[in-house]
């Protein structure tokens, strides 16, 4: 059992080692494309008027392209996919006497944006700091209706009148930053990635910003 543990955490360095054995190829000039995997932290919300939302954490895909103008600096898109749960603290809108009342529900994203990468080695690994924006669409349900047809202020909508909670999808920017470590895998079998990061959601109705802590893991190929 030694043994085998043993061999287990030679194995990501004897990865590394070998793709810094073999020649760099330059990585100027070529194109990236890369699945990549993300964790998403906790984090809680405040916004106007008295809401308040827990993010408590959840994970998400995206799919990435980019072409690297240098060794050291690349430019892409990306479209990414991530949901969470949440706690929500509904709280009255203006008439409405009633007390504030606490919700359960999903919230879903889908973010197109561009990204700039910039390696700070002309190396095979080598640490890289990076960063994105553009629009992300955002929807949050709600698990319970509001107990009286009054105006209620909710988390990320702002104040809304009705029987029923909001259900429209929210257009708003988005932005990202992160830093990370990048390795060419031997053979040319791709990259791989490692970052961490964060991302951030524009909302005029919050009074605390909204975004959360992002663990990402990249895997990739270049041509």
């Amino acid at each position: 059992m030694s043994r085998l543990l043993a061999a287990l955490v030679a194995l990501p360095a004897l990865a590394v080692s070998q793709a810094q054995a073999q020649d760099p190829a330059p990585r100027g000039r070529t194109n990236e494309f890369s699945m990549n995997l993300q964790v998403i932290g906790s984090k809680d919300y405040a916004f106007d008027g008295g809401a308040t939302a827990r993010n408590d954490g959840g994970a998400g895909v995206s799919l990435s392209i980019a072409r690297a103008l240098n060794d050291h600096f690349a430019i892409g898109a990306e479209v990414a996919w991530s949901a969470f749960n949440f706690r929500a603290g509904v709280a009255p809108g203006a008439g409405n006497g009633a007390a504030r009342f606490e919700s359960e529900g999903d919230a879903e994203n889908l973010a197109l944006r561009l990204h700039a990468t910039w390696y700070l080695l002309s190396r095979p690994t080598t640490p890289f700091l990076t960063a994105g924006v553009g629009v992300i669409f955002f929807d949050a349900e709600l698990d319970e209706s509001p107990p009286a047809n009054a105006c209620w202020i909710y988390p990320w909508y702002g104040q809304v009148c009705g029987p029923t909670t909001p259900e429209n999808t929210l257009t708003r920017l988005s932005y990202t930053a992160g830093v990370g470590l990048h390795t060419d895998l031997p053979h040319d079998w791709g990259f791989l990635r490692l970052l961490v990061g964060g991302e951030w959601i524009h909302f005029s109705e919050a009074s605390s910003p909204v975004g959360y802590v992002q663990v990402r893991a990249d895997f990739g190929v270049r041509f």
